[in-house]
């Protein structure tokens, strides 16, 4: 591979014109297959909610859960390939509500979307091996340090990058120390198969089939890192006319992540059979999934501050926003009276 994006060139190769595209084309796609005129009246539109979701995300542990039974109102579920596109379609209202990483959802907000975090997670202690720079069995990479110079390939403001971020400035080093090769997931993977690239910072399931499937090596991991917050981002309109659907919405996702905890074999097996990985891969994505509600806090803004701030400094936004308005605390009650589930509904 010989045309990737990389960081700081200066010029728009013929890859990055074609990426910029496909993300317009996924965010078109999602808004022809939400919005059919004519085909719903103003007060069916009123109770749909729209969700924006990853593969075998949010929609695989509700139904794992048994949590999108008797739903007192529609979701229209709308599927994209990373946060990014997802992001896009969020803040121009395509959709509703969506679930992303909190640096994903950092990076999006400090471009300028008119976006807020509405709820808010917390990994268990387990997912931060879902969180990996990749390398292959026989590199000679071994420690952070030697990453120095070398080509890591990531999303550029994904959760990818920040994870490098934070394990470079643990060991006395920057964003500046590495090259940096913006590629989505699936490119990386075949970047690093044929040696274009050194090594690979990725999340979820495509750690687990690196790992697993393919026999790559783990070089690092979010294990010794303090967990990060996900969140669940709404826009200004849903938020103002959905104010309801998205708080019953909120406690599904809720209690679901609770009984998730101790059902992490029902919810692989749910997982695989929604998405087609394999239950092992499965398995150990779903920690990456698994975790508490917790209200957005000053605890939460100030941890997200320091993505804004390791951003800055690596030069992927000009400047820390106001975070105030990024951050609605409103459903925080909704998240604190959710009483969590044992057993799942059936």
């Amino acid at each position: 591979m010989t045309d990737y994006v990389k960081a700081g060139s200066g010029r728009w190769p013929t890859r990055r014109k074609l990426l910029i595209v496909v993300a317009i084309a996924v965010v078109a796609l999602a808004i022809a297959s939400i919005w059919r005129p004519g085909s719903a009246s103003k007060a069916d539109a009123a109770r749909t909610l729209t969700v924006g979701d990853q593969r075998g995300g949010a929609q695989a542990l509700l139904s794992a859960a048994g949590e999108l039974k008797d739903i007192p109102y529609h979701i229209e579920w709308a599927l994209f390939p990373a946060a990014a596109p997802l992001l896009e379609a969020l803040g121009v209202g395509a959709i509703d509500i969506g679930g992303v990483g909190g640096s994903p959802f950092a990076f999006a907000y400090a471009s300028g979307s008119s976006i807020k975090a509405v709820h808010a997670y917390r990994p268990i202690p387990e997912g931060g091996r879902a969180s990996a720079i990749i390398v292959k069995s026989g590199s000679p990479l071994r420690t952070i340090a030697d990453l120095k110079g070398r080509k890591v390939a990531t999303i550029r403001g994904s959760a990818g990058q920040d994870l490098v971020l934070r394990l470079l400035a643990r060991a006395g080093m920057s964003g500046a120390d590495v090259e940096w090769i913006y590629l989505a997931n699936g490119e990386s993977k075949a970047a690093l198969d044929a040696g274009s690239i050194d090594a690979w910072s990725t999340w979820g399931s495509y750690v687990g089939i690196a790992v697993i499937e393919n026999s790559d090596r783990v070089l690092a991991d979010a294990t010794t890192l303090p967990r990060s917050v996900g969140f669940y981002a709404a826009n200004d309109a849903a938020i103002a006319k959905k104010r309801a659907l998205l708080a019953d919405y909120i406690q599904r996702l809720t209690r679901a992540r609770f009984w998730a905890i101790s059902h992490q074999d029902e919810y692989a097996a749910v997982l695989a059979r929604e998405t087609g990985i394999p239950l092992p891969v499965a398995r150990f994505t779903v920690a990456s999934y698994v975790g508490n509600g917790v209200p957005i806090d000053r605890n939460v803004i100030d941890e997200q501050a320091q993505i804004f701030e390791r951003y800055q400094r690596a030069g992927l936004i000009p400047k820390v926003p106001d975070l105030h308005g990024g951050y609605d605390p409103s459903f925080n009650d909704a998240v604190l009276a959710t009483k969590p589930k044992t057993v799942a509904l059936k």
